[in-house]
């Protein structure tokens, strides 16, 4: 079987055939792929499909497809959809630390030891990575377990094997803590800035796993509780379905007593009685007199409603009429102020607009403009007057 032999090359391959790859690994649970479907999904290039069962991305059992397991492993670990919890890789890294550790210290070379310091830091770092993310799988299996799975049988038997595996993720915590502590010797003579905030990060890391895996231990405990709850109850149905049908469920149960003695009527709908007053109550008891006031009231309501109701609308409301708004270009207005030499006030009074303009709205203008435009304009503590009204004179900046 060929094999890749660089990066490039292993991406250049997947992506030939990613369309197909992504199709079989959403199915990877539930469909087999077969060959001739594989190949009209490449648009029917059989050659970049046998690209990728020669390189072993693709297995092939007589007329059927899968994804290799590693790749799919590959895939499930990045995608994080992974369901298995992967315990051995933890212990792995553990017994590598330990062993990089030792060597370091029997090292003579600094080179040689820088090189297996840099290891340690990466193990260190693939320890808090691999915890992390068990934790977070397990979390989602438990969920996934619980919610989806319809066998309690099966339900409980996966439920309990999540919980020991948490509790082996717990223990190798614990026990890459103890390398952590017990490696005094090591820690003295390689401590560095970068090993010393990689540990801490480390430690941060596995106490924050520490806390996720008491939560997920006590939700299994309580989803264990309602399986066992739920499987009493089935059981109890299941076998009063097998008495009905015997015809034995009055004989071997005490079931017309239970019933008898239950009144859970809160599903119906609460009745409502309607008393109809007869008409020589309404004739000859005083009492009527009130139900009568009281009809009469709410039927004057109702009239007074319909008497406060608008009459149509005249037709002169509904014919259009035009309004003409005037606007005036304030730009337009500033910069030919600011092309002459009298005071802005002047300036507006004097203005030879086309439409008629009376004072009052020059006057508008006038402090429309002195107030939008102030970087541009040059105000003076004088102050003028035209035809009685004293105003402040203003000059361009």
């Amino acid at each position: 079987m060929a094999t890749y032999n660089s990066i490039k090359e292993l991406t250049r391959g997947l992506q030939q055939g990613a369309k197909l790859l992504n199709d079989m690994f959403l199915k990877r649970k539930t469909v087999a792929i077969r060959y001739d479907d594989a190949l009209e999904t490449l648009d029917g290039d059989e050659n970049r499909l046998q690209h990728l069962i020669s390189y072993g991305v693709i297995e092939q059992s007589g007329d059927t497809l899968e994804l290799d397991d590693i790749y799919q492993r590959f895939f499930e670990e990045v995608l994080a959809v992974n369901e298995d919890i992967n315990i051995a890789l933890v212990q792995t890294y553990i017994s590598k630390l330990k062993l990089d550790m030792d060597s370091y210290l029997a090292a003579e070379s600094q080179q040689r030891r820088s090189m297996l310091l840099r290891e340690v830091r990466h193990t260190f770092k693939s320890i808090e990575n691999a915890t992390r993310r068990n934790v977070v799988d397990l979390k989602r299996n438990v969920d996934d377990t619980y919610k989806q799975e319809h066998n309690f049988k099966i339900k409980e038997l996966r439920l309990r094997d999540f919980d020991e595996k948490a509790r082996l993720i717990h223990e190798l915590t614990e026990q890459t803590e103890k390398v952590i502590k017990e490696q005094v010797i090591f820690f003295s003579n390689a401590m560095d800035i970068g090993l010393k905030q990689t540990v801490r990060e480390v430690q941060e890391g596995l106490r924050d796993a520490a806390h996720g895996l008491i939560a997920i231990s006590q939700q299994i405990i309580e989803y264990l509780n309602r399986i066992e709850y739920q499987s009493r109850l089935v059981k109890k149905v299941r076998q009063l379905k097998y008495l009905r049908d015997q015809f034995m469920i009055e004989q071997a149960t005490n079931v017309n007593e239970v019933m008898a003695q239950t009144n859970d009527v809160w599903m119906e709908r609460q009745p409502k009685y309607v008393t109809r007053v007869s008409l020589d109550f309404l004739r000859n008891d005083d009492a009527a007199l009130d139900i009568l006031s009281n009809i009469r009231r709410r039927l004057s309501n109702k009239t007074a409603v319909k008497s406060r109701l608008g009459g149509k609308i005249a037709t002169k409301f509904l014919t259009g009429q035009i309004e003409t708004l005037r606007a005036f270009n304030h730009q337009e207005l500033l910069n030919g102020f600011l092309a002459q030499g009298t005071d802005l006030f002047n300036y507006v009074w004097h203005y030879p607009f086309t439409e008629t303009v009376d004072d009052e709205l020059r006057l508008v203008l006038f402090l429309q403009l002195a107030s939008q435009y102030p970087e541009r304009l040059r105000y003076t503590a004088e102050t003028d007057m035209i035809r009685n009204i004293e105003y402040p004179v203003i000059y361009p900046r």
